[in-house]
């Protein structure tokens, strides 16, 4: 027993430790250790019971018996550091969000047993269930709307899911916001689109577009204003909602709906990929080439050499302009994933071409896909995120 709990001691320090300081090279590495990083990081609590609860278990079991046992116990209590490191920074949230938009950020109204379970496993809320396409394919909308309906039309939010364009769950992701905007009276739909390898780019972005229009044409019957309509996505949805959203008028990217209208008015994008080229063509920026590797083989199915003009039109900061709507930038600090020095040099390159359309919130001690956890930090920048949409897309 001894052996163990000194195992375990040993464990919980590797993990606290590995918490505040990811490991970033090689990128496999990263990604394979990424889940520890995540939910030790967004889930200090639970991550504390845990390690706390199977440690009692071993005292109780006569660990200590030996010296390596208490070895191990000391260990175990110095690993405790690391989640209430976690807490404080998870805290520390609201002031850095709050400088970033210039405005307070109140605390965000969750049930506590919300904490504890922190991801929604059933749909309740959703309202209704649509087909996107007509030509057989099984894409999918889910509609969350307030059931009671309001006095007038309020707006309506396009989620994207992330996933790597190659997987991803519209009804886990995005939930937080989805839920906190429909209590303010908007409407919300989370969309599907074809995923690779069986689709090939411009696929996704052909389907966010369609999600688009789609949507604008249905929002009456919503109850929804159509000329009021955010997107938002996280990861892969956040570089195919800031794509669209900085593509208003790329109707080749609309076949069959040239002349649908696929404008918003605001994004949200958390922790997305704004400069596919350089993520591609070996910017210093981005440590490892997977990537690069993954759009290459699964999503455009040629290398950069060989398609660099699809590859530059497929990158959101290719187009960013005038034209693009009031945008705010959300990315965790700890990004393994997604290096936030990338989401950094984008938000500086659009202050340079269009001085105050973009906000950018660099959220700290924050990994990738902060946000679909419902965890402290999560709801304090969820909050931040609709209090700025609210404000952003607000009607006199």
């Amino acid at each position: 027993m001894e052996i163990a709990l000194f195992i375990l001691g040993v464990v919980a320090v590797l993990a606290a430790w590995h918490v505040h300081h990811p490991v970033r090279r090689p990128g496999e590495l990263a990604a394979a250790l990424f889940p520890s990083a995540w939910i030790g990081g967004e889930l200090p609590l639970h991550a504390a019971a845990l390690f706390g609860g199977a440690g009692l278990a071993l005292v109780l079991a006569g660990a200590l018996d030996e010296s390596l046992g208490s070895v191990g116990l000391v260990l175990l209590v110095a690993s405790a550091a690391g989640p209430a490191r976690s807490w404080q920074q998870a805290t520390r949230s609201r002031e850095v969000l709050a400088q970033a938009l210039g405005r307070t950020i109140p605390p965000a109204e969750l049930a506590l047993w919300r904490y504890l379970v922190p991801i929604w496993f059933r749909d309740r809320e959703v309202i209704a269930r649509y087909n996107l396409q007509r030509d057989g394919e099984r894409l999918r909308a889910d509609l969350y709307r307030p059931r009671t309906a309001p006095a007038r039309p309020g707006p309506l939010l396009v989620y994207v899911h992330g996933g790597g364009w190659v997987l991803g769950f519209r009804r886990w992701q995005g939930r937080l916001l989805i839920r906190r905007l429909v209590r303010s009276g908007w409407v919300a739909v989370s969309v599907q689109y074809r995923l690779s390898p069986w689709a090939t780019w411009p696929d996704h972005i052909v389907d966010i577009k369609r999600a688009i229009a789609w949507s604008r044409r249905m929002a009456p019957s919503w109850g929804a204003d159509p000329s009021r309509i955010a997107i938002s996505g996280n990861s892969a949805g956040g570089h195919l909602s800031a794509l669209a959203a900085f593509t208003p008028s790329a109707t080749r990217w609309q076949p069959g709906f040239e002349t649908e209208d696929t404008r918003v008015q605001a994004l949200v994008g958390w922790y997305g990929i704004y400069d596919l080229v350089a993520a591609v063509n070996g910017s210093s920026l981005w440590p490892s080439g997977a990537l690069r590797r993954l759009w290459h083989l699964l999503v455009m199915k040629r290398s950069f050499g060989a398609a660099r003009e699809a590859y530059t039109e497929a990158s959101p900061a290719t187009h960013f302009g005038p034209h693009a709507p009031p945008t705010l930038l959300v990315h965790g600090a700890l990004d393994t994933l997604v290096p936030v020095a990338t989401a950094r040099a984008f938000a500086e390159e659009c202050e340079r071409r269009v001085p105050g359309r973009v906000r950018y919130a660099e959220v700290p001690g924050a990994e990738h896909a902060f946000e679909v956890f419902t965890s402290r930090r999560a709801a304090i920048a969820v909050e931040a995120a609709a209090l700025w949409l609210e404000e952003t897309l607000q009607k006199d």
